[in-house]
């Protein structure tokens, strides 16, 4: 359950990390606002698959 929750989160994230990447010019972000949603992209994603790794395992 807590892995499930976890991942939505970082879909999430990841959702409005491109949607900083992806806005035009009038609500362009600057390069560094750009760069650490590169960098959010990665480690939610590295998030993610630590969570379904873990979530596919159980223990007592």
């Amino acid at each position: 359950m807590l892995a499930t929750i976890g991942v939505m989160i970082g879909i999430y994230i990841i959702t409005r990390m491109i949607s900083f990447l992806t806005r035009k010019e009038p609500r362009s972000e600057s390069t560094i606002v750009k760069v650490f949603a590169w960098i959010t992209i990665v480690v939610t994603t590295v998030a993610i698959i630590d969570f379904l790794a873990r979530g596919t395992t159980s223990t007592p």
